[in-house]
């Protein structure tokens, strides 16, 4: 989204084929862009043929289609197989994690990643590690990799004092309050439940602490029960999904992104931006992540108590936005999305040769 809203949209257009039933967060915003969204039955082991033939109806019924940009990781082998069936010139692969998850998924992740040579024929990466996860180290060290990063609004992002002490006002946290944040979709490998001990082992510590959860996922009610099993919950703030994350992100003091697994998470990005000291898992998620000197890398296994003392630490580190470090680092839209439509366009005119 951030890429498509800086696109001259007169040059490129996307569109959204979607296994998603329900109105997606951004459904509204795309349409008003000039986008179509589309929905075919979702893949799953018991029943693949109702996603494939979907999929399969999709392509036939739209023979417009010249370029298929697939964001499912190993999974992406599906519907480019299907694309490539279709004649469509252009069928693009785009890794977007640097580690497998855990159990059947994962080992059914991993046994479709070389079929991706045969289905796609054009290779993208959110950065280099994800690029050797997915497509191996002697592929992405040949060039046929294009690193394609994820961009944010940073502007959006800039530390900002007003913005933070209207938030917190809105929220009903006070000014000497130490608020702990995250944004991350409420699901199992964003490890929501790690960061509610972490809160529990900062309370005892300083009992004016307050968790900030920007986000919303099937985890969530669950996530709640947790936090009201330890006793808690009246110290958690759920706010959902919301439109403007960046005043979200000004009200807090730290960052904390305890993932199982990630790509390379653009949350720690745009953090970076507003200058917060941020934490995230040692060895799951990408040291990509680390375009300032703000990020640190703390493993799993050490507890949530030594993650809550590590990050009671950073409490008084001075508040100074980043901006230009991110955008020197290429993750800003604005200055970088020319360079994906500028890729699409040669594509398509090398394929028409």
């Amino acid at each position: 989204m951030n890429y498509y809203r800086e696109l001259d949209r007169n040059k490129i257009q996307f569109d959204f084929l979607l296994t998603d039933q329900s109105k997606c967060n951004f459904e509204d915003e795309i349409l008003s862009l000039g986008g179509k969204v589309y929905r075919v039955p979702p893949l799953v082991m018991r029943h693949p043929m109702a996603y494939i033939r979907g999929v399969k109806k999709f392509f036939i019924s739209h023979p417009e289609y010249e370029i298929v940009h697939s964001h499912t990781s190993s999974k992406s082998t599906i519907p480019l197989a299907i694309a490539k069936s279709c004649d469509i010139p252009i069928r693009i692969s785009h890794s977007h994690n640097s580690m497998s998850e855990k159990g059947l998924n994962g080992l059914i992740r991993d046994a479709l990643k070389p079929f991706l040579r045969i289905t796609a024929n054009f290779y993208f990466s959110c950065g280099e590690q994800a690029s050797g996860w997915l497509y191996g180290k002697k592929m992405s060290q040949s060039g046929k990799v294009e690193i394609i990063r994820n961009v944010i609004d940073a502007n959006k992002f800039k530390y900002n004092k007003e913005s933070r002490d209207r938030v917190r006002k809105q929220l009903g946290i006070n000014d000497d309050t130490f608020v702990v944040g995250n944004v991350a979709r409420f699901c199992k490998e964003k490890n929501h439940v790690f960061a509610i001990e972490i809160l529990n082992n900062l309370l005892q510590v300083n009992p004016n602490t307050v968790l900030l959860l920007v986000g919303d996922g099937p985890e969530r009610a669950s996530i709640t029960e947790y936090a009201e099993k330890l006793n808690v919950a009246d110290k958690v703030k759920m706010v959902g999904v919301v439109p403007n994350v960046y005043d979200y992100v000004q009200a807090m003091d730290v960052f904390i992104l305890p993932s199982f697994y990630e790509g390379l998470p653009l949350s720690i990005i745009e953090a970076q931006v507003s200058g917060l000291p941020c934490f995230t898992t040692k060895g799951s998620v990408s040291t990509e992540c680390s375009v300032t000197d703000l990020v640190k890398y703390l493993p799993l296994d050490a507890g949530p108590k030594f993650w809550a003392d590590e990050i009671y630490k950073a409490r008084e580190l001075e508040r100074i936005d980043r901006f230009e470090e991110i955008k020197a680092a290429g993750y800003e839209s604005v200055s970088t999305a020319t360079k994906l439509q500028d890729l699409y366009i040669q594509l398509l005119n090398s394929s028409k040769k």
